[in-house]
């Protein structure tokens, strides 16, 4: 069975704290240790010619789930 996995915001869209999983990249609400849910899959984002491997979190009820 395939899980498909949500399309992310571009990185550079988000704030350094939805950057960082402090917050939802989703719906920005802030995170916690009972709320946070990481993104399966691998994330990498090009800075400066530098490729860097990225571990994006959403909330565990976001209303939007990787929806627009």
């Amino acid at each position: 069975m395939t899980t498909s996995l949500p399309d992310l915001p571009a990185i550079g869209t988000l704030t350094q704290r939805q950057q960082r999983g402090m917050d939802c990249v989703f719906c920005g609400i802030v995170l916690t240790a009972g709320t946070a849910v990481d993104i399966g899959g691998e994330h990498f984002f090009r800075r400066l010619d530098m490729r860097t491997r990225w571990f994006p979190r959403r909330c565990r009820t976001c209303p939007r789930r990787g929806q627009s």
